[in-house]
């Protein structure tokens, strides 16, 4: 959200030894020979998977979920194919997408209470992918800094439920005190790993101030120099300094940043000369993508 390959059985050739024959079969001439394998499906660009994921969500939202899985796995996206897999009825390529999701990397718990995955709940299969996916968690919590993941945990989990119903009175207070901690633990050495300063840089992009937002930029580039396929970080980097330059009133670059103007929520305005390709780059959805999903904020809940 592979073809199967045939295996040649054993069978049929453990019961000629047994039985014996009375000679050999004659040689295979070359044209009979078995073609070659196909060579293996070039790994799609970033924009092709972009593409593919697209097309798997649209076949998502008509309710095609056997097409979405097939998108999904070309786009490389285990996790959203083990859900349209799921939601399709397919138990077994559901569970084998979801451990492989896990295995490489997929660290979001939200998948335990995801609709999708629930047709998954009655098989013994799927405690066997809750273990699995807690050891992973705790193997990978063992190369960071925990106060980090806590302090951005509790960043997010302020920012849970519909955005009208938070309370920014107790919640900024909150805020400040977390970015003051984080200072603190970095000045210490106390971040390392490339995940460290992605928690660190998420806790300061929620800012008062456009030094506090290019503080929040400075450490999700690092987060990127130290793990390059980080693709969290490098939106972080990117949506970092839109918000700044939104602060700043000035038009943002790559088109990640919404407010609400009368109610409704809208697309903060947009440089013209970033193009999707370098939006790509810093995995950032293209352009039209950023305003339609202005169009589903303002869908009636």
């Amino acid at each position: 959200m592979p073809a199967r390959r045939l295996v040649p059985t054993l069978c049929a050739l453990s019961l000629w030894l047994a039985c014996g024959s009375p000679a050999a079969p004659p040689p295979q001439s070359p044209a009979a020979a078995a073609p070659a394998p196909p060579p293996p499906a070039p790994e799609p660009s970033r924009a092709e998977r972009r593409a593919l994921h697209g097309q798997g969500m649209a076949a998502y939202d008509h309710k095609d979920y056997a097409t979405c899985a097939s998108l999904m796995e070309r786009a490389r996206d285990a996790y959203s194919a083990a859900c349209c897999y799921s939601m399709a009825g397919n138990r077994d390529r559901a569970f084998a997408s979801l451990s492989r999701a896990i295995d490489e990397g997929w660290r979001n718990p939200a998948f335990e209470k995801d609709s999708d995955l629930v047709p998954l709940h009655d098989d013994p299969r799927w405690s066997r992918e809750l273990s699995h996916f807690q050891a992973k968690i705790a193997e990978h919590n063992r190369s960071l800094n925990p106060e980090l993941t806590r302090l951005h945990d509790e960043d997010q989990a302020d920012r849970t439920g519909p955005y009208e119903k938070i309370d920014w009175s107790k919640i900024t207070p909150r805020d400040q005190a977390r970015r003051k901690r984080v200072d603190e633990i970095i000045a210490a050495g106390g971040a390392r790993a490339a995940d460290d300063y992605y928690h660190a840089a998420m806790v300061y992009q929620h800012g008062d101030s456009p030094d506090e937002i290019q503080r929040a930029h400075d450490l999700a580039v690092k987060a990127v120099e130290l793990d390059p396929k980080h693709d969290a970080a490098k939106w972080l980097a990117a949506a970092s300094e839109d918000r700044k330059l939104m602060y700043e009133k000035k038009p943002q670059k790559w088109g990640t940043q919404y407010q609400k103007v009368d109610g409704k929520w809208v697309l903060w305005q947009v440089d013209p000369g970033t193009t999707d390709e370098q939006r790509d780059e810093w995995n950032v959805p293209p352009l039209a993508e950023a305003k339609a999903q202005a169009d589903r904020m303002n869908a009636p809940k």
